[in-house]
């Protein structure tokens, strides 16, 4: 186990590397990867670790390096994105660019989403060369562009065009390792499925007239009706990986919160127990909701070009999350039964279906041994996310990724500091990097030796 100085050490390079990644500003759009690459690269070569940058287009890179081991075992890659939705200045107490240090906390765009998990694989990546630790198995580190946007530049353009750098048997990203404190114990989640995004343009036309005279047909009264309809909660569906959430969440709640969580599948009480899970646990109801649901949210809508003319064309905007066990057509052709539209138009994103990764792999259970040594008595669960990741990529290549981010906070409690990713003041508790640090480097150390 690593402990003491080397921790301190460890730790406090992933702590600078985190300022410095924050202080490159890779908002996307436009991205500007390829800064924050040569950053990463510039670490690496002064541990005399030889890495490549791939461009998808300039200035769009992403960073591959890889420790070799002796070929016993399939690599693992360690993967994280280096891209940062945009932040307003003038909405933040501190710059978001800066990095700033205060109240046990790093501070700045990216913080927890997700330039501190590529610091701390970073870290941990260039421990494991300067130790010398002995490798079963290749470890791979790569960053990579565009996930913020479709991952179309970064993940997808690596694994259609650059495979060969990434290939593996394992992959470890975002979307899981959170220690959330529930009646007193502490859940760790394992992100081993995510949901689909399918973002679908809808389109509804009628004759174009005077405003002064309504018309039945008019375009934007069709497309409110369409949006309202399609905006009522879809029925709860059943999955296996939501089940054997809820069941790990029943069993760290008291009596009776353990009863009333296992009823949620139940049609005839989800709506009240979901209700009541709220008025304690308002980030627990939300998850709820989303692991036994399908989701739609209007986002964009446009139509008209002059204040007295009804416009002949609407045009909006849903974004859908599905869970596993359909697939996107699948999904549209439901919503096309529901509403009455002229068009339905899906985007042109890269692999956008559900993705899921089995639980029964010697990887989660390196994980489970590893988070039981440095937290005892710790409940672990696998994790639907609701959004997506790049691991969605391996998925569909057969490789098992899952999303692990090591995570606990004595100073702050899990949303404090949850709440700022792709919102406002973002920030990372320092002693979280501390544990997270300590924790991914025994467990590379334990399942690549």
């Amino acid at each position: 186990m690593l402990e003491g100085s080397d921790v301190k050490r460890l730790s406090a390079e992933a702590q600078k590397y985190l300022i410095d990644l924050i202080r490159i500003d890779t908002s996307n759009p436009p991205g500007n990867e390829t800064a924050a690459c040569e950053y990463i690269g510039n670490v690496l070569d002064k541990e005399g670790i030889e890495s490549t940058i791939i461009e998808s287009e300039p200035t769009r890179g992403s960073i591959i390096a890889r420790l070799k081991g002796n070929g016993e075992k399939g690599a693992l890659l360690l993967g994280s994105h280096l891209d940062v939705v945009p932040a307003n200045a003038d909405d933040w107490s501190v710059p978001p660019f800066e990095g700033v240090v205060k109240d046990g906390c790093i501070w700045g765009r990216g913080a927890m989403d997700m330039k501190h998990t590529a610091a701390m694989f970073l870290a941990a990546f260039v421990g494991l060369k300067r130790r010398g630790e002995p490798l079963s198995r290749d470890v791979i580190y790569c960053a990579c562009a565009d996930e913020e946007q479709s991952g179309f530049y970064g993940m997808h353009y690596l694994v259609e065009n650059r495979f060969d750098l990434i290939d593996c048997e394992y992959a470890l990203n975002e979307g899981g390792g959170y220690c959330a404190v529930i009646d007193g114990k502490h859940l760790y989640t394992v992100q081993n499925a995510e949901k689909g995004v399918n973002w679908i343009r809808l389109i509804t036309r009628g004759e174009p007239g005077h405003g002064s005279v309504p018309r039945k047909d008019n375009s934007i009264v069709r497309m409110s009706k369409a949006l309202r309809e399609i905006s009522k909660p879809l029925p709860i569906r059943k999955t296996k990986i939501a089940r054997q959430v809820i069941n790990k969440m029943a069993g760290v709640l008291g009596f009776p919160k353990d009863i009333v969580i296992s009823q949620v599948f139940n049609p005839l009480f989800s709506d009240a127990i979901l209700k009541l899970v709220k008025s304690f646990d308002e980030r627990v109801a939300e998850m709820l909701f989303a692991l036994t649901h399908d989701t739609v949210s209007p986002t964009k809508i446009s139509a008209g070009y002059k204040e007295n003319i009804i416009p002949e064309k609407c045009e909006a905007v849903i974004d859908c999350r599905i869970l596993p066990g359909q697939t996107s057509g699948e999904f549209r052709d439901m919503i096309a039964k529901m509403i009455d539209v002229d068009e339905i138009v899906p985007f042109d994103l890269p692999v956008t279906d559900p993705t899921e990764s089995p639980v029964n792999t010697e990887l989660y259970r390196a994980i489970c041994k590893t988070l039981k040594k440095h937290d005892p008595g710790c409940v672990i669960s696998p994790f639907l996310m609701p959004g997506a990741t790049d691991n969605r990529f391996f998925r569909k290549k057969g490789i098992v990724a899952y999303g692990f981010q090591p995570l606990k906070s004595e100073r702050l409690e899990l949303k404090d500091y949850l709440d700022g990713i792709h919102g406002i003041d973002e920030k990372i508790p320092i002693d979280g990097i501390d544990f997270g640090v300590k924790v991914l480097y025994d467990f590379l150390r334990d399942f690549c030796a």
